[in-house]
């Protein structure tokens, strides 16, 4: 949630005056994955599952956009973005524009360098957009996975 929070404001701040889409779905079912009924609630739950989802995609006059935001950059986001750009053109149902190039970005709030480094060696641009709600989400996130369970002590048995 906290990153489609950050991809929409980044958006509205940046592509206003594009056409966008969030939460884009590119490519279809792995092999072999939904063969079944797709009309089942266990095969929509597969597909959901499975399904490669952008977190945006922009749409330019010289170029489209695919978009992928971590609150941290993550060397993950670099996979996602180069799986993204190939699945793209395979992607008939998003009727877009062949003839123009795909453009791979990695927005993120928080820089990992290296992570920045990989990106820019695979081509792939980098945006930081880092509103001011970042710090207080990240500080509780990382304050609630430092924190162990409660132990409760168990009296001896007898």
């Amino acid at each position: 949630m906290a990153e489609m929070r950050l991809v929409t404001e980044w958006l509205q701040a940046n592509y206003s005056h594009a056409a966008y889409q969030v939460r884009a779905r590119l490519g279809s079912l792995p092999m072999n994955l939904g063969t079944g009924d797709a009309d089942t609630p266990e095969a929509r739950l597969v597909h959901n599952a499975f399904a490669r989802w952008a977190d945006a995609l922009v749409f330019l006059p010289d170029r489209t956009l695919v978009v992928e935001a971590k609150l941290v950059a993550h060397p993950s986001a670099i996979a996602q973005l180069m799986l993204y750009q190939r699945l793209i053109p395979a992607s008939p149902y998003l009727n877009l524009r062949p003839d123009l190039p795909v453009r791979p970005i990695l927005l993120f709030a928080v820089e990992d360098v290296l992570v920045s480094q990989m990106a820019r060696e695979q081509g792939i641009g980098l945006e930081q957009y880092h509103p001011a709600w970042v710090d207080e989400y990240l500080a509780t996130k990382l304050a609630r996975q430092r924190s162990a369970p409660a132990v409760q002590e168990l009296a001896p048995t007898s």
